[in-house]
């Protein structure tokens, strides 16, 4: 049966588990989370080997066979992982035999496949077949990106738990510094809270102080502050991108990206849609169509069609001239630049 990721958490709470998980998506930090909810509430996290085995790639079929069918110890089941299973580049014999694993766990053996890295391309046949074989004898379940606003909340607890406090608005400052990846937020929240020691609070001041922007962040700020002329402040923040070994390319890259959505949000409100209607006609997905919603649509709000059109095709040259000749990166990005504010001056006489 294929599961949302609530479902799958109430499941796990209510202490009900199936023979074989698939677990995959877009937030690695969450697959891994859940897989280890299933091995907390099944064997506990000091199960022991006999019981609880990890496994990094997929062993022989034969070698798993005998995995599932060995019987746990002074316990009612065991658990089995695997990570990251790259299903394609089974022959045909080992996917078959897997199929049949699948379809006869053991009731005392619990298989988890997860992936953490790229995810299972359900597009591909044996991909398909794996996933099919595991929807029908356990539980599939695709996580999906998580809006900031929640990565924002768990956040708070996660530094609640310590006795560390944080303002939900302030988590939300964190979770947008870190381009809405709740990995990056986790692991920065932590170190916060180490910062801010037991009983404190982690400040607006201590999260810019400690917590590096990410790329896209960055680079959406650099195109705010060509938006609004601010020539000494672009290229300071384009200082501190090369100082942070940032590389031509990327930025560029990056600050096309920046004004491509812009543009698309300009001609959406041009038309009448609102903001959600557009994050979805484009299709944003949710980490970044929260983005497009609250970020980049009110900023597109004050700014005309004609300046972006042309911000997007000065911005497709560069690109193109950066990456078919042998220029100095910096150099032809900083020109860039210095061409969009002329842009942006010459429309606003």
């Amino acid at each position: 049966m294929k599961l949302t990721e609530d479902k799958l958490s109430a499941e796990i709470r209510a202490g009900r588990f199936e023979r074989v998980y698939l677990i995959y998506g877009k937030e690695p930090f969450l697959v891994s989370m859940y897989t280890d909810r299933i091995i907390k509430k099944t064997v506990g996290e000091d199960a022991l080997d006999f019981n609880l085995q990890r496994l990094d790639e997929c062993p022989d079929a034969d070698l798993l066979s005998d995995y599932a069918e060995a019987l746990p110890v002074f316990s009612e089941v065991k658990v089995i992982t695997i990570k990251d299973p790259d299903i394609e580049k089974f022959d045909d014999a080992k996917l078959e035999a897997y199929l049949n694993i699948i379809s006869d766990v053991p009731e005392t053996t619990i298989l988890v496949f997860f992936c953490t890295g790229a995810e299972p391309d359900d597009k591909k046949s044996k991909t398909k077949k794996f996933i099919a074989a595991v929807d029908k004898a356990g539980v599939v379940c695709q996580i999906e990106l998580m809006k900031p606003p929640k990565i924002a909340e768990l956040c708070v607890k996660k530094a609640a738990k310590d006795g560390v406090i944080i303002s939900q608005a302030d988590a939300l400052f964190l979770t947008e510094r870190v381009g809405g990846r709740m990995s990056v937020a986790s692991d920065e929240t932590a170190k916060l809270m180490s910062y801010a020691g037991k009983g404190g609070t982690i400040t607006r001041a201590s999260i810019e102080a400690l917590v590096p922007k990410q790329l896209d962040a960055k680079v959406f700020d650099l195109a705010n502050t060509i938006n609004y002329g601010k020539k000494a402040e672009s290229f300071r923040v384009i200082d501190e991108l090369f100082a942070e070994q940032e590389t031509a390319v990327g930025v560029l890259s990056a600050l096309s990206g920046a004004y491509l959505d812009l543009y698309c949000a300009k001609l959406a409100k041009s038309n009448g849609l609102n903001p959600t209607e557009a994050a979805e006609m484009f299709g944003y997905y949710k980490g970044r169509a929260w983005g497009f919603t609250n970020k980049v649509y009110p900023a597109a709000a004050r700014l005309e069609v004609g300046y972006l059109r042309e911000t997007v095709e000065l911005l497709f040259d560069a690109d193109i001239k950066m990456k078919s000749s042998a220029v100095n990166g910096r150099t032809l990005l900083e020109e860039t630049v210095t061409k969009l504010f002329l842009c942006r001056d010459r429309r606003m006489r």
